[in-house]
């Protein structure tokens, strides 16, 4: 079956690569941009885990007293956000490029998801900036 052909019995297969063999998809030019695009939310879903855990428990709880464990982070990131939300132009940048590659329906679902997060975190930034 791929006997011969350098592929790893069992090992998944899923694009002809540029020297004529079969790459796993995560090895080619689209899968490695991707996979920077998900490094790159890991910021933002630090901030956003605790901002839906804090509001989970504040529905459960609604007089609870501030947590150091649900409050700190979003706290942080409030007040650093309008300071380093310019940065997130290279985050939507690099999920435009990717976007432009990609033509899986899946790996573009997702990208989207990146994008929107983007958005939505330079978006705080720049109605920081107005007042």
């Amino acid at each position: 079956m791929n006997e011969g052909k350098g592929v790893h019995p069992g090992r998944t297969v899923l694009k002809e690569g540029g020297g004529g063999g079969r790459v796993p998809w995560i090895e080619t030019r689209e899968g490695g941009w991707f996979f920077v695009n998900a490094l790159l939310i890991m910021p933002e879903l630090v901030v956003l885990i605790p901002l839906v855990a804090r509001g989970v428990v504040s529905l459960l709880a609604p007089h609870r007293p501030p947590s150091p464990f649900l409050d700190t982070i979003p706290f942080v990131a409030s007040r650093a956000l309008p300071f380093l939300g310019w940065l997130l132009v290279v985050p939507m940048g690099t999920v435009l490029w990717n976007l432009r590659l990609e033509r899986k329906l899946l790996p573009r679902l997702f990208l989207v998801l990146f994008l929107v997060l983007h958005l939505a975190f330079f978006g705080y930034t720049v109605r920081s900036w107005m007042g």
